[in-house]
């Protein structure tokens, strides 16, 4: 039977349910792999702040992944590895989405600064309330003067919209991948970023192949982590597509998909003590 020795893990949709909730069974079993030193890395489009309020509340300690690979943190919550959207692309793609007819609302983010045109945004409400972040409401026309580059852009509308913003992207932004991690949330991040370049950055570090790890994720943009490690699971809450790269299909986050899925999975620990993440 195959033996495993990481697990890259999305969050939203799957560790969390869809009223973005951690059940009791997955909880336990989180503490049973961590006493078995067996790294649960998160790998999410969330900020460092909303990914280290779950790696608070499960008590894990592994490196972690966030916005969509455009940012790695190391064990000791250090910046080990980025890449994001020159300024001025994110402001041209900006006022590209501002001339479109629909209403889509965007955020930028910078390390754990999470920005706004909107703040009081019924999205952005919303939002904030799923991740416990806040917010900070700037003219993104000035943020040239803050930062060189952007992590993520995140666009949040109605799914044909998002659909129209991803047709133009494509056509007229070629430095940049749009993807969706929900059917109303578009993740906007450089093209040099993914969840599968982390997910071998992290595998480098620990001197474990791909092949021996397990990736779970519920939405389009975890795709390239699915493909890349040796079991890619789908949630049951995934998109069909997703559901069709992947080597298994999970029961729905509601269900306790994620814990059904993990608690027979052979998991090991397959190489020596480790450090300090230093990539």
């Amino acid at each position: 039977m195959q033996e495993y020795s990481i697990l890259f893990l999305d969050i939203d949709g799957t560790v969390l349910d869809t009223q973005n909730r951690i059940s009791a069974n997955l909880k336990q079993l989180f503490k049973k792999l961590i006493r078995e030193e067996i790294p649960i890395v998160l790998n999410s489009s969330r900020s460092p702040s909303g990914t280290m309020e779950i790696r608070r509340v499960t008590g894990m300690q592994s490196p972690f992944i966030c916005y969509g690979g455009g940012l790695i943190v190391g064990d000791r919550e250090q910046i080990v590895a980025e890449s994001g959207i020159p300024v001025e692309d994110a402001l041209n793609l900006y006022r590209r989405i501002c001339s479109l007819p629909y209403d889509i609302s965007v955020s930028f983010f910078v390390y754990d600064v999470w920005m706004t045109d909107r703040r009081k945004h019924p999205m952005i409400i919303r939002e904030a309330e799923i991740t416990g972040c806040e917010p900070v409401e700037c003219n993104f026309e000035s943020i040239g003067t803050l930062t060189q580059s952007i992590h993520k852009i995140l666009c949040i509308g109605e799914h044909t919209a998002l659909e129209e913003l991803v047709r133009m992207g494509n056509a007229e932004f070629s430095g940049i991948q749009m993807l969706f991690s929900k059917v109303d949330y578009l993740e906007i991040t450089s093209r040099k970023a993914s969840k599968g370049n982390a997910v071998r950055r992290v595998c480098d570090y620990y001197g474990v192949s791909p092949e021996d790890t397990v990736a779970v994720g519920d939405g389009m943009i975890d795709r390239s982590m699915l493909e890349v490690c040796g079991l890619g699971i789908a949630m049951g809450n995934s998109p069909a597509e997703l559901k069709h790269v992947a080597d298994m299909v999970a029961p729905h986050a509601d269900d306790d998909g994620l814990y059904k899925v993990l608690k027979d999975l052979n998991l090991h620990r397959q190489f020596p003590g480790s450090g300090p993440l230093n990539l």
